[in-house]
């Protein structure tokens, strides 16, 4: 009897062969865990993208009743804190005040979003004559504060600051991604007839916010379910980090002796909202958001809800004036 040879009668060679993978097996099995990643990954973004959307809207809830509750306590909303007229904003009336203080309207309610401490110490500074970007100053102007940041566009961390805001208050700041409701406003053609990048606003409505003065409840005669208090504002993709787009150069403590300082933390309704968008001029009066779904906003009750961008321009400036007595559709 011929004897076995053990290289080609061995049981475990046989079963070390049928355990290998060939080359194209391989790459199939690559190919189809590809095809998988690939038709799960925009699912998980979806996912990830509502989690932000409803993180936005609870942030957007937290400063909607601090306002409510610094009302409670002074008797009126916060606003106008002695800032300039803005620019290439035609007012109604100039009511332009400088006995009124409290700084900017963030920084009236960051004592009931839980920042005692930063309130009081950055409210004094949007009038003050006498600041210097000092070590203690620039310290106190870099605190972020999370809850004014949608997590979808970006970090709640200081960003750089330009002239003259870096002059005052050193080369970074916090800054704001939620802006108060300013009023109704036509695009004023009149006032800048050779700029089609950024026209002129003329406000036909008054705000929450109003120059020269507090809104009280009981003067947002609209009623309070039907009139914007806070929302997302318009921001350019470019300048998100950058600190150099024109509607979010001011950091927190606001400036009130500039002219464009109130276009960080308010917003009009001149236009329909948007999605964020590159090179975007008009992000300094606008409403606006990163979402692609919407934009978030507070009403004055206190509701949050997600606005579609489709929203008939005549119903979003009615719901942008305390008094214009318009009668707005229940199913918007």
């Amino acid at each position: 009897m011929p004897a076995l040879d053990p290289s080609t009668s061995s049981p475990h060679r046989h079963i070390a062969s049928r355990r290998a993978f060939t080359l194209v097996e391989l790459l199939v099995v690559i190919a189809i865990i590809g095809i998988l990643v690939g038709l799960l990954l925009p699912a998980v973004q979806a996912a990830r993208e509502a989690a932000r959307v409803i993180q936005c809207q609870n942030r957007l809830k937290q400063v909607a009743l601090a306002c409510h509750n610094y009302e409670s306590a002074f008797k009126e909303l916060p606003g106008y804190g002695g800032e300039r007229p803005g620019f290439l904003i035609t007012q109604r009336e100039n009511r332009f005040r400088t006995h009124i203080g409290g700084g900017t309207w963030i920084t009236q309610v960051l004592l009931y979003l839980e920042e005692p401490q930063l309130a009081t110490r950055i409210q004094p500074l949007a009038r003050s004559l006498a600041v210097t970007p000092s070590d203690r100053i620039q310290s106190l102007v870099r605190v972020p504060v999370e809850t004014l940041h949608c997590p979808s566009r970006r970090d709640a961390e200081p960003y750089p600051l330009v002239e003259p805001y870096s002059l005052r208050y050193g080369d970074s700041g916090a800054r704001n991604d939620y802006a108060m409701n300013g009023g109704s406003a036509e695009i004023d053609t009149s006032a800048t007839p050779n700029s089609n990048d950024a026209p002129a606003i003329r406000l036909t409505h008054d705000g929450v916010w109003v120059l020269g003065q507090r809104t009280r409840f009981n003067t947002i005669f609209d009623g309070l379910s039907n009139t914007y208090l806070i929302g997302e504002k318009a921001m350019d993709l470019n300048k998100l980090e950058t600190g150099d787009g024109f509607g979010d150069r001011s950091p927190l403590a606001g400036y009130h002796d500039v002219a464009i300082s109130s276009h960080s933390y308010v917003r009009y309704a001149a236009r329909s909202p948007k999605v964020d968008s590159r090179a975007n001029c008009l992000e300094c009066h606008d409403f606006g958001s990163t979402h692609y779904g919407g934009w978030n906003v507070a009403f004055a009750d206190g509701r949050v809800t997600m606005m579609d961008y489709s929203l008939d321009l005549e119903i979003h400036r009615s719901q942008a004036s305390v008094n214009g007595q318009e009668i707005i559709p229940y199913h918007h």
